[in-house]
């Protein structure tokens, strides 16, 4: 697959969850939950999601991946925007 392919797809699916997610976060604020009790949700999901793809390693390590580089990401943002010194990758 091309990287344009690859563009294209990563689009069209954030298109088709962006829905799903806003319904989830207005659940969240119409019950009130903390941010706290959110994370629980989401580790929640994760530890689901882990378990269907149990069968499927390569799936299963892909989205682990894909955890750690959301993490990651935010991480380098949290230390750039502070006053430690710079971050080098």
């Amino acid at each position: 697959m091309t990287q344009d392919q690859e563009q294209a797809v990563a689009t069209e699916m954030t298109e088709r969850l962006r829905q799903i997610v806003n319904e989830i976060l207005a659940m969240f604020n119409e019950q009130n939950v903390t941010p706290q009790e959110a994370g629980t949700v989401i580790l929640a999901l994760i530890h689901r999601l882990m378990g269907v793809l149990q069968d499927s390693p390569e799936l299963q390590r892909a989205f682990v991946a894909s955890i750690i580089d959301v993490v990651n990401q935010h991480l380098l943002q949290v230390l750039e925007e502070s006053d430690s010194p710079p971050c080098r990758m």
